[in-house]
């Protein structure tokens, strides 16, 4: 009888230390009782390998990677290290026993950041100084909303945030060459 109490005290005290998930995966399961695993680089679905990095680029600890439903759509949001400005987020559809991957934006959190109701994400990158005092380059934002099960680009909250960061929205931020269009800093809100 004693070594039976003693082996049920040993297993309550050992099982929650040993049911902590790895720092190098995530488990999620969706209402739909998806089972989802990250570990190394993988997705799994339902056990069953859904998409592989072609190496292990995943923050494992953020807590930016998440599961959102929306409708009958399972999103799964992956932080993962990017450049050395900021990191990005890889947006996955989960549907039966696939991950396809949808978006690769700036990571950001997912909230509603306009109020409207629905879920947004995106951002903008870090951009290099310009040279001349008076002028700046034009820091672009892009900004993704989740309604009805799908991601769609939210052009209000971008324009606005691109208003309240440059004083002006451009529909086509980048010049003949690719690179980002310079702006006259007076146009810029302080």
């Amino acid at each position: 009888m004693r070594h039976l109490f003693r082996l049920c005290l040993l297993l309550f005290i050992c099982l929650p230390a040993m049911a902590q998930k790895s720092a190098n995966e995530l488990h999620y399961t969706s209402s739909q009782r998806q089972l989802i695993t990250v570990y190394k680089g993988t997705i799994f679905v339902n056990g069953n390998k859904a998409f592989i990095f072609h190496e292990d680029i995943i923050n494992y600890p953020s807590r930016r990677n998440k599961l959102v439903e929306n409708g009958s759509s399972v999103f799964l949001f992956l932080e993962v290290n990017g450049s050395p400005k900021k990191n990005r987020m890889y947006v996955f559809k989960i549907d039966h026993s696939l991950a396809d991957s949808v978006l690769n934006t700036i990571s950001s959190d997912v909230k509603d950041y306009d109020r409207d109701g629905d879920l947004e994400f995106g951002g903008s990158d870090i951009t290099q100084t310009y040279p001349a005092a008076d002028s700046m380059y034009y820091v672009p934002s892009k900004f993704y909303e989740i309604k009805k099960g799908k991601i769609t680009f939210d052009e209000e909250l971008t324009t606005t945030t691109d208003k309240k960061v440059n004083g002006i929205y451009l529909e086509n931020p980048y010049d003949g060459n690719g690179n980002l269009k310079v702006i006259p800093k007076s146009k810029k809100r302080n």
